[in-house]
């Protein structure tokens, strides 16, 4: 028994399938991130601590078209991966409904511990981050609300040893499903008393593949528009008639792909309103055809121009 919990607990893992379980921990965080319609906070994703891009993550989505308070649920739909989406609203105070929600993933997400493992920890619990820990529960506050992030086991046996067997299955199969279903909750403070954005994965999350580093990302182009030469893409969501796609380019300034972008949706019948931003490698454009319109937004940061295009209402 003790070797079992010695293999056990350290993993068992070989150099590689470390890096791997790394690898897939970084894509999550990713996932997280990529979630968010903001270009700019994907520009700021190198200094931007957890809290930032949590929150960031919800108050955008809260932001993107269709995705209005009190709908029911809608599929958002990441470089080909579908998470479930719904928001709401509640008269209570934001306190009450964070704890709420973590109160909920606790009672799923809990480690496991027998009553002898329990009094072993106990002193440890006074520690904020300990406790999150054994609740497998994250909460980060930032100024604009506050996010609830757990994995959801599915009533399955959540001990020490279950979790060290089903990360090692989830490197083998690059699948989050192995350990369980994502569920993130984003709470704000509203006149009314909060408001919240839900979502969740249901199926399979095959993380790797969602964001492989050196081609293009599953999922597809922006619509109607051509490929922009060099261009890999990042990003490719949905939900509902709403799209955002974020594309990186090695070579090329911002102004430089502005002009090939412009002549891109301009053939595409988009006509070019007033620029509404400017700043040193920050450039964004709004275009209109009909009832639709189109912000283009470039940057430049860590060698790369990154280039955000998103429907608005």
């Amino acid at each position: 028994m003790s070797r079992q919990r010695s293999t056990s607990g350290g993993l068992g893992l070989r150099p590689r399938k470390h890096s791997r379980l790394l690898a897939t921990l970084r894509v999550l965080s990713l996932l997280l991130l990529l979630l968010g319609a903001s270009f700019w906070a994907l520009l700021r994703a190198g200094q931007a601590r957890a809290a930032d891009v949590l929150v960031q993550l919800g108050e955008q989505l809260m932001r993107l078209p269709d995705a209005h308070y009190g709908n029911g649920v809608q599929q958002l739909w990441v470089n080909g991966l579908e998470l479930q989406v719904q928001s709401g609203s509640s008269p209570k105070p934001p306190e009450l409904v964070v704890a709420q929600f973590r109160g909920e993933c606790s009672s799923r997400a809990a480690l496991q511990l027998s009553e002898r493992e329990r009094a072993a920890v106990a002193p440890l619990s006074e520690s904020g981050w300990f406790q999150s820990a054994l609740d497998g529960v994250l909460v980060e506050e930032g100024e604009g609300g506050t996010a609830v992030v757990c994995i959801d086991p599915m009533g399955k046996p959540w001990d020490v040893l279950s979790i060290a067997a089903a990360a090692r299955r989830l490197l083998s199969s690059n699948d989050l499903l192995e350990l369980g279903r994502l569920r993130y909750a984003w709470i704000r403070r509203t006149e009314q008393g909060s408001a919240f954005l839900t979502i969740w994965t249901e199926g399979s999350a095959r993380l790797l593949e969602q964001f492989p580093r050196d081609r293009d990302a599953p999922g597809r182009d922006f619509p109607e528009l051509a490929r922009v030469a060099g261009s890999q893409r990042l990003l490719s969501a949905r939900l509902s008639d709403s799209v955002l796609g974020i594309y990186a380019h090695r070579a090329g300034s911002p102004a430089e792909l502005a002009l090939q972008y412009r002549g891109a949706l301009e053939h595409a019948g988009y006509r070019l309103q007033a620029p509404y931003a400017r700043g040193e490698d920050q450039l964004s454009y709004g275009f209109v055809r009909g009832s639709r319109q189109v912000q283009l937004s470039l940057g430049r940061g860590n060698g790369l121009t990154l280039v955000s295009l998103v429907t608005l209402p």
